[in-house]
């Protein structure tokens, strides 16, 4: 008989550190000695979100089985982490609840990102994490790759192409002497210019186009929907509507130099983009949330940063599921 799922069929696969998450509340409230502030910050977290609900959802379902112990490999696994130290109970049931809960969601991201990790390694130009790249285009255009990013170039009679496939990248566009439009494919849509400078960047559910010189204009993938940008302007987009136009912030500027310049960003801001180019996967409790950080930061040399953080904010780093590191406050 095959195993069923406990997934819907049109489930939408859970992100990775969210599963994570759910999972640490999971095993948390099952404590003797979970408090009510703890209690407080789980409802918090769990509104959040409305992933962070489905996550919870899956848990409950997996739930009936654990407290029955119905499960075979699981009883094993559990009588085995039994016998170990406290804390190394509660770091192995943590994982193998996740295992087993989110197993499923997982192969399914795994499934969806073939055919993008296929062009990645097939892309005419690409990026390691933390690594930066300068190319000379025929025209005599420019283009910086930044951190884990991957794109093709496709020069014709007719036109400049550029598709983005992962990742940011800053351009500096020639005009020219053929007229050709300049044109960058990514998942959300096309952006077109005919001389200048500018920024765009892919995130997970929206791209971001940040304009310092000249202007370009933005057509969503699904929708049609346009917009210009004009220089030193920015937005965000995906591929059914633009959002507001915004003022260009100075981190889709200084990554080109090396640095993250900041003034007053909020620190899980700034963990976030730091994330980008840490050979780890950082992630951050609630009790850094009011936390803010200044000042030019060495995006090349990730750990100093971190380890720079911790001096001024009183702050800690630990290591935690295999390639994961948490930020919180020091208990120091």
């Amino acid at each position: 008989m095959p195993n069923k799922s406990i997934f819907p069929e049109n489930f939408t696969p859970i992100p990775i550190e969210i599963s994570q998450q759910a999972t640490e509340w999971y095993v948390r409230l099952q404590a003797d000695d979970v408090s009510e502030q703890e209690f407080s910050e789980f409802q918090i977290w769990f509104k959040q979100d409305p992933r962070h609900q489905d996550a919870w959802k899956c848990l409950e379902q997996f739930g009936l089985s654990i407290a029955n112990i119905k499960h075979p490999l699981l009883h094993q696994a559990i009588v085995a982490v039994e016998q170990k130290e406290k804390k190394l109970q509660l770091y192995s049931l943590k994982s193998i609840i996740w295992l087993f809960v989110f197993g499923t969601s997982i192969f399914g991201l795994y499934q969806a990102e073939q055919q993008q990790l296929r062009q990645q390694w097939q892309a005419d130009y690409k990026t390691k994490v933390g690594e930066q790249k300068q190319i000379n285009l025929a025209d005599g255009s420019q283009i910086i790759l930044n951190t884990d990013t991957a794109i093709n170039v496709d020069y014709n009679d007719s036109k400049r192409q550029i598709e983005l496939i992962k990742g940011e990248i800053q351009i500096d566009v020639r005009r020219d002497i053929y007229h050709r439009p300049f044109l960058v494919q990514s998942r959300d849509g096309i952006t077109q210019d005919v001389g200048t400078r500018f920024n765009i960047r892919q995130n997970h559910h929206s791209t971001v186009l940040a304009v310092t010189e000249g202007e370009v204009q933005v057509t969503t993938q699904t929708s049609k929907e346009k917009v210009n940008i004009l220089a030193n302007q920015q937005v965000s987009f995906n591929r059914q509507s633009i959002q507001n136009i915004e003022p260009l912030h100075s981190k889709y500027r200084s990554w080109t130099n090396g640095t993250l310049n900041v003034y007053k960003m909020p620190l899980t801001e700034f963990i976030n983009e730091l994330d980008r180019y840490h050979h780890s996967k950082l992630r951050y409790g609630s009790d850094i949330a009011g936390l803010e950080v200044s000042g030019v930061f060495p995006i090349q040399d990730s750990e100093k940063v971190l380890n720079s953080l911790e001096q001024q904010l009183q702050i800690q780093v630990e290591s935690e599921f295999y390639y994961w590191k948490k930020i919180s406050l020091s208990k120091k």
